[in-house]
């Protein structure tokens, strides 16, 4: 068609030498500017890559050029492209299309080469594509795949999002246009291990990254292949497998049907949880939180087989399998199939799988029992949480370990804290003689009570028991062995006082406030939350001096648990929110707010979310406190700043020395 259209060209005059055309208007346009242009990329496999490039250029290139000057332009073209070794290869076809060794080499070092030199659509595409027609020969996708892991784990140290998203789509290619999956299970795992990192840089980025990566990963894991992928390579594994395996198949799980998760994954769970447990527990965990299914129709089935992991001796194991019962219980919105994993770990405390003799493994079983209040909302949770307390009850009556009975303990203020209608005169009687044990069940006692009182609904029910807690807070603000105690106490009278009248003017004739502003005026010692020490040698040394500085050197959490520094948090809130004018009247406001700035400055990032959380209220209902809770802070960076250059001076004192 070319040479024709050329012949046809010579032979016309020169004022005939134009053709009209109405591709874009009906303009005259000469026949020189036309080119006969294939609508496919077709190319033929006969032709060397030499002979295919000149018969290109000789199609696009004026025809005024000398042959030198066109095989000029296509030796250049060679020369820029890295070709100059292959260039008299036949490019192949369907009989002549077998890629050696050194073209699949030289093929990927230039797929590569693009990765930061193509950033239009069209050209990334074309790559693309190219990359996907070559998969099929396996010389080439093992070398593509060697170089995409290289290429991969180098952008992991240099941590540059530079290219990330590009690598993460040729790794989907790489899956999903090849057999690789088939090829080696070690070099699959080093692949998702290496999606999994990548995601964690790409994640970070604009919005329309990571929606192109998501859409990316849905498509590549909404295929059965990649569920029996992950089955063969987690599941099935004999040995455990390393969590950032677990967590790079997460798009799978998010979009998993119920029929594949049906018939795939659970039959391969519940078999691995009984073969051998230790090696899938936390995969199965990982998988459970993941998926965006109701778990009803499973979770009996799979919990039976998680039971014997709960009580296990290993402490491993059984926090894995919490981690599974609490995934069931979130994601189980039946009301049958609660009320069958209640009745199963009934049976086994019970003893229906034989006596449960040491004291971890009915630990265990309660601590199952407590990741079930975990169940979504709904009206049969009422009944659910007054017979799973009325059971804890009367396990707490027959046990007679100390440990086993806190954890029953805790579990009661779990389920009671869902309903106020699990909250009967029977377990306010209960807390209340627990209220007079000694030390170590009182404080699980008042903790308990906590936990329900984290229910509103609930705190007046509870309010016939302000009298025991006056009393505990008089007895436990003047000894200060039970000052934890006295803590938890004062926490609940304001809870209670808050709600109800009749309950202030009995804290008002008890004279309460009065009684700890004279033992203790800051409510909760200092000490207690947090101790000062000056900075030494080793922290000017250590990786957090040279540019990230933090108040770790200057406050570290001393004799207060966690849980002891979240109940002082929830006790400044009630205070200063619910019983402001009270507490202005009686305590140093600027011993409360000093307080309160070492809970922000604590080294748990959870009390200082929760601290944080609490200030906000705290200024939304008194913003009289603003200005003094301002200069405290800005006093105790003062402090800070003096003991930094107090360090920098003895670090500089020190290397003169040395």
């Amino acid at each position: 068609m070319v040479v024709f259209l050329r012949a046809v060209q010579q032979q016309l005059a020169p004022e005939f030498r134009e053709i009209r055309t109405t591709l874009r208007s009906n303009k005259l346009c000469p026949l020189s500017e036309l080119a006969f242009v294939t609508q496919e990329d077709i190319l033929l496999g006969t032709l060397t890559i030499r002979e295919t490039i000149t018969y290109s250029a000789n199609l696009r290139l004026p025809t005024s050029m000398t042959i030198e000057e066109v095989n000029g332009i296509v030796e250049g073209t060679f020369i820029e492209m890295g070709l100059q070794e292959c260039a008299d290869r036949l490019i192949g076809n369907w009989h002549l299309r077998a890629m050696c060794t050194e073209l699949a080499s030289l093929l990927v070092d230039i797929i590569f080469r693009t990765l930061l030199i193509y950033d239009d659509r069209g050209s990334r595409k074309a790559v693309d594509d190219l990359i996907a027609k070559a998969l099929g020969d396996v010389l080439f996708m093992k070398n593509f795949a060697a170089a995409l892991v290289q290429a991969m784990e180098r952008q992991l140290k240099v941590q540059s999002h530079v290219g990330c998203y590009r690598l993460l789509r040729w790794s989907c290619l790489l899956l999903s246009r090849s057999q690789f999956a088939t090829v080696s299970k070690n070099a699959l795992c080093r692949v998702a291990a290496a999606q999994a990192s990548l995601l964690h840089i790409v994640v970070q980025r604009s919005f329309r990254e990571r929606r192109a990566c998501k859409q990316t990963f849905f498509n590549l894991f909404s295929q059965p292949t990649y569920l029996h992928m992950y089955v063969k390579t987690v599941l099935n594994a004999r040995e455990k497998p390393a969590q950032v395996l677990c967590e790079a198949v997460y798009s799978l799980f998010t979009c998993i049907s119920y029929e594949y998760f049906q018939s795939i994954v659970v039959p391969s769970s519940v078999k691995m949880l009984k073969r051998n447990p230790e090696i899938v527990l936390e995969s199965v965990g990982i998988l459970l939180k993941s998926v965006n299914l109701d778990l009803s129709k499973y979770a009996t089935e799979i919990l039976l087989v998680v039971l014997p992991q709960a009580r296990h001796a290993d402490e491993g194991r059984r926090v894995g399998a919490l981690a599974i019962v609490r995934s069931l219980s979130q994601k189980s919105s039946n009301p049958d199939a609660l009320e069958a994993m209640f009745n199963a770990v009934k049976a086994v405390i019970g003893g229906s799988e034989g006596r449960l003799a040491f004291p971890y493994q009915r630990i265990g079983m309660v601590n199952v029992l407590q990741e079930l209040s975990n169940a979504p909302e709904g009206k049969y949770v009422n009944g659910l949480s007054r017979a799973i307390c009325v059971f804890l009850l009367s396990y707490y009556k027959d046990d007679g370990n100390e440990e086993v009975k806190l954890a029953i303990l805790s579990a009661v203020a779990s389920w009671a804290a869902r309903s106020a209608d699990a909250i009967q005169p029977d377990l306010v009687s209960f807390i209340a003689s627990g209220l007079k044990e000694k030390e170590a069940l009182r404080r699980g006692h008042l903790r308990c009570l906590r936990g329900i009182c984290k229910n509103a609904d609930a705190v007046l029910q509870v309010s016939s028991l302000l009298g025991p807690l006056v009393q505990l807070v008089k007895t436990s603000f003047t000894k200060a062995v039970q000052r934890l105690d006295g803590i938890d106490a004062l926490l609940l009278v304001g809870k209670i006082t808050a709600l109800d009248i009749k309950a202030e003017e009995t804290v008002a004739k008890e004279k309460i406030w009065s009684l700890i502003s004279q033992n203790e005026p800051s409510l909760v010692p200092i000490s207690l939350v947090a101790k000062h020490r000056l900075f030494d040698v080793r922290d000017i040394q250590s990786k957090y001096f040279c540019g990230h500085l933090t108040l770790k050197f200057v406050t570290q959490a001393s004799k207060l648990s966690t849980e002891d520094c979240m109940a002082c948090v929830d006790l400044l809130e009630v205070l200063l929110v619910e019983h402001l004018r009270s507490v202005l009247d009686t305590f140093s406001v600027r011993l409360l707010l000093q307080l309160m700035i070492f809970l922000i400055c604590h080294p748990s990032w959870d009390i200082r979310r929760m601290a944080y959380n609490a200030t906000r209220k705290i200024i939304t209902a008194a913003p009289q406190l603003s200005e003094d809770l301002l200069l405290e802070f800005t006093n105790f960076l003062s402090v800070v700043g003096e003991k930094i250059y107090l360090s920098k001076t003895r670090y500089n004192l020190h290397t003169m020395t040395c």
